[in-house]
């Protein structure tokens, strides 16, 4: 790879990462703005178990990228607050599931919306075609972020 070429990708690297930390500010503030008090790995983890359904605590940790103790400490705030329940495993009696309540449910909806409508808000100071190709990057990003998830399993 030339130095030219390199320069070229530093610098894609670098706007990805500023738009990045534009969108993590959103998502704090999305999860902020909630009423059930959750933190940023909370919300994770019922985002998670909205996505598989139920899983286990080590699971969880996995998808988060924490030791156990610490999702099963995530967990069990959830459970707390109403969001997520625990139960036996339908393949193993011993062991034990996490998964959203409808309220939990309800919880990662507002919180996605709330995200929505703040990007909306940034995108409507964009001219059409370039909501276009920003949807189209992302999408691209999306599915190569997804292949790297699926290629290391």
């Amino acid at each position: 790879m030339t130095t030219s070429q390199l320069d070229r990708e530093r610098a894609a690297a670098d706007v990805v990462v500023d738009a990045v930390a534009d969108l993590v500010a959103i998502a704090v503030r999305s999860v902020a703005a909630s009423a059930t008090g959750v933190t940023v790995a909370q919300h994770r983890v019922l985002v998670l178990l909205e996505e598989h359904g139920a899983l286990s605590v080590t699971a969880v940790a996995g998808g988060l990228g924490v030791d156990q103790s610490n999702a099963s400490r995530h967990c069990s705030r959830l459970v707390r607050l109403g969001l997520a329940c625990r139960s036996r495993a339908s393949h193993d009696g011993r062991a034990v599931e996490v998964r959203l309540t409808p309220r939990g449910r309800t919880h990662v909806r507002a919180v996605r919306e709330a995200r929505r409508r703040e990007i909306v808000r940034v995108l409507d100071r964009l001219p059409r075609p370039s909501v276009e190709a920003v949807a189209q990057a992302f999408a691209l990003f999306h599915e190569a972020a997804r292949a790297e998830d699926r290629d290391s399993d």
